[in-house]
């Protein structure tokens, strides 16, 4: 979720938005929708932002220019006036594009803690939230919390993309065990 002001300035931006546009809250709030549209598209910008202030409501699908390079399809629901001049806008990859060619890996510094990287392995070897708890000694709600957190940092849709993406991007790894059963590798010692 972005807001942005009636300069079409972004004010602010959750945390899932950050991680979606690869770069601290800090320097989302430099860009603005222009800065964020390819300059083939950027004639439109205007009547397309005078239109969504006098109609309130706006979503569609937006080839958006990522801060560091890359586009991507994404499809969007904004609405205007949320607070005077501010306007919410939420972004979600669109359906066909790639969302993991997006996503930052750099094994020098890891998107998880080492708890939520425990947690999200022994969620991929289906054990249940209350098993996890009464083996890491924590609470089933600071699991929960857990794993909220690695959907959110891993830019998952739910437990199972964050898995996915977990897998993927070298935060979480299963091997197979010498008796074909699975075994977790997470650098927590679980």
């Amino acid at each position: 979720m972005l807001i942005a002001d009636d300069e079409r300035r972004y004010v602010d931006a959750n945390p899932a938005a950050c991680l979606f546009l690869r770069c601290a809250r800090d320097e989302v709030l430099r860009h603005s929708i222009d800065d964020l549209t390819p300059p083939e598209s950027r004639t439109e910008t205007a009547a397309l932002w005078d239109a969504f202030l006098r109609e309130g409501t706006q979503s569609g699908t937006f080839e958006l220019m990522m801060p560091d390079g890359p586009r991507v399809l994404v499809d969007y629901s904004a609405t205007a006036n949320i607070e005077p001049g501010r306007h919410l806008s939420i972004l979600l990859v669109a359906s066909g594009e790639d969302p993991e060619r997006l996503a930052p890996v750099d094994a020098e510094s890891p998107l998880l803690t080492e708890r939520e990287r425990a947690v999200l392995a022994l969620i991929a070897m289906g054990e249940s939230s209350a098993a996890i708890a009464t083996r890491l000694v924590i609470s089933r709600a600071t699991v929960e919390t857990h794993v909220r957190h690695c959907v959110t940092k891993l830019g998952a849709k739910n437990r199972a993309h964050a898995i996915t993406l977990g897998l993927r991007h070298g935060e979480i790894a299963i091997n197979l065990g010498p008796a074909g059963k699975m075994a977790s590798r997470a650098s927590s010692g679980v």
